[in-house]
């Protein structure tokens, strides 16, 4: 089931079964390791990375490949003087599956 947020961009991962298995996977595995906090919204996450540089490109490269199969998220990265946070936005309409990645980030 999808549903459309506007002009062309429905909301669906385009990841099989088992490849979205495997990137719940990474995602916490991310959290566990390199997380200091998740502060969700109804229509935003965002995670507070550990300070380390490792914790940065980890979370850099699995947002990239995020993008790429569940194109309605808007993903950035925030480095501020004293933390550096991925945020994921989705568009008005699409709360429900947000909540439902957030409910996967911790086993």
């Amino acid at each position: 089931m999808t549903a459309e947020t506007g002009p062309g961009t429905p909301i669906a991962c385009s990841l099989d079964a088992g490849s979205l298995a495997d990137r719940v996977d990474e995602w916490r595995t991310l959290v566990a390791t390199s997380v200091v906090a998740v502060d969700a919204e109804a229509t935003a996450v965002h995670l507070a990375l550990e300070s380390s540089d490792a914790a940065l490109v980890a979370a850099v490269e699995l947002a990239q490949r995020e993008k790429q199969c569940c194109p309605f998220f808007d993903v950035s990265i925030d480095i501020g003087p004293r933390r550096r946070t991925l945020s994921l936005r989705v568009p008005d309409g699409a709360e429900e599956a947000l909540a439902t990645f957030v409910a996967l980030l911790t086993p």
